[in-house]
């Protein structure tokens, strides 16, 4: 785990909208994804592999939808990126390495295993419950990242055909 996948931020994203609704309150997906700015089927299927984890419930039926499956302290950040990405990418090489261990490390193992460890402990340490603190005080916090505006693409310009000039 390198940085957090993408699947694994829109977790993050996910929990934190969950965490800010008042108890009790059932989130449809489509509600979720309309107050994050997050894709609604790709959302779905990370709410999936978030009930499995018992990290969020479900509610089948009319009124129906999701709340988080435990308290929001008791979330912590690696517990959603561990149900998104699986353990093995807490171990990930920094190179994307399949083997890379102490005893067969790649060429920047050294350095990145205290990185690794670092920001191991930092998703260990943080609860949903403090990331939705934070986005009770900066009501732009969740949307700040996903809305931003595209950055143009960088695109080459073919060449105009020269016209044929009737003679």
């Amino acid at each position: 785990m390198i940085f957090c996948s993408h699947a694994s931020e829109l977790a993050i994203c996910a929990a934190i909208h969950l965490a800010l609704q008042p108890p009790g309150k059932l989130s449809p997906v489509h509600e979720i994804a309309a107050g994050t700015g997050l894709p609604a089927p790709y959302l779905a299927k990370i709410m999936r592999q978030l009930i499995r984890a018992g990290l969020v419930r479900a509610f089948r039926g009319p009124g129906g939808g999701v709340e988080l499956g435990q308290p929001a302290e008791s979330i912590t950040l690696s517990s959603l990126v561990k149900a998104v990405e699986g353990r093995a990418a807490a171990e990930a090489c920094i190179l994307g390495l399949g083997a890379c261990s102490e005893a067969s490390p790649c060429p920047l193992h050294s350095q990145w295993v205290p990185m690794r460890n670092g920001v191991r402990r930092m998703l260990d340490e943080t609860s949903v419950a403090a990331l939705a603190a934070a986005a009770r005080e900066r009501p732009d916090f969740l949307n700040r990242r996903l809305h931003q505006e595209p950055q143009p693409s960088v695109q080459t310009k073919t060449p105009a055909r020269a016209k044929k000039q009737k003679p």
